[in-house]
């Protein structure tokens, strides 16, 4: 059964599916559609052309739908697409796109923790957790199961790839590539707990954790480096994703601790 507090405001043109509960002091206008059995907080905001998948929770304050920070906008319809089964927590704030039909998106099972923000045309990935006052600025894509730690500030049109690991307080301005570790703005290694939990295979782990040092560790190029690798290291299909990351970069992939060379 729908529950609306009496004290939110909501749109003719905004579409409720069932079960959904409102808080009070929500509002909802623009072209909003708010999936089943989703919960919607006090004073959250919700706006724009924004879809909402079912079960997702959103928490007191959240602004999602609003205009982007972009002085190239200028009114034209945009979008963002939430998907099913996240958690929106305190003050988070979602911007839509930029360009006229372009869309913000954020994938299923995401967690985004309070006081987070995601700019313009941000493409978050599955099962991404980004933690308390992370910043993402515009055009920013996460790879599915990364995890952002809290009080990071991503740089506009950054990539982080699939399962990497950033740690608190990092300021990231390049691409941080899959399976990695990033601490004190330098990759360490592979992200070893999280390859672990993903139910990886031993060989297909082994094989990144020598393909990352080869990376960062020897002060080679990165065409020499994907090189080495490609004759050094198996060529699983996880360790050809990181050299398709690395060799796809726009913006350079960021800089690796002095790891300690392979025997």
């Amino acid at each position: 059964m729908t529950k609306i507090d009496p004290r939110a405001v909501i749109a003719d043109t905004a579409k409720i599916g069932t079960d959904v509960e409102i808080g009070p002091f929500a509002v909802i206008d623009g072209n909003v559609t708010i999936g089943d059995r989703c919960k919607i907080g006090p004073h959250a905001y919700l706006t724009g052309n924004t879809v909402i998948g079912e079960n997702t929770q959103i928490h007191a304050g959240a602004i999602i739908g609003d205009a982007p920070q972009d002085l190239h906008y200028h009114g034209e319809p945009s979008n963002v697409q939430i998907g099913k089964d996240c958690i929106i927590r305190e003050y988070v704030t979602i911007h839509r796109g930029t360009e006229e039909g372009s869309t913000t998106v954020v994938g299923d099972r995401v967690l985004l923790m309070a006081f987070s923000h995601l700019g313009h045309n941000c493409i978050i990935e599955d099962d991404v957790v980004i933690a308390n006052a992370t910043l993402l600025a515009g055009r920013v894509t996460v790879g599915a199961h990364a995890f952002i730690s809290a009080g990071c500030m991503v740089h506009q049109f950054c990539r982080i790839g699939r399962l990497a690991m950033i740690g608190g307080g990092n300021a990231i301005t390049q691409d941080v590539p899959p399976f990695c570790m990033l601490q004190f703005r330098e990759v360490h290694g592979p992200n070893v707990v999280g390859l672990k939990r993903s139910g990886m295979a031993d060989d297909a782990r082994n094989a990144l954790h020598q393909a990352i040092k080869i990376y960062f560790c020897f002060d080679l190029s990165r065409s020499d480096a994907v090189q080495r690798i490609r004759e050094e290291v198996p060529l699983c299909p996880e360790v050809q994703e990181f050299i398709d990351f690395v060799m796809s970069t726009t913006r350079g992939i960021c800089a690796g601790h002095k790891l300690q060379p392979l025997d």
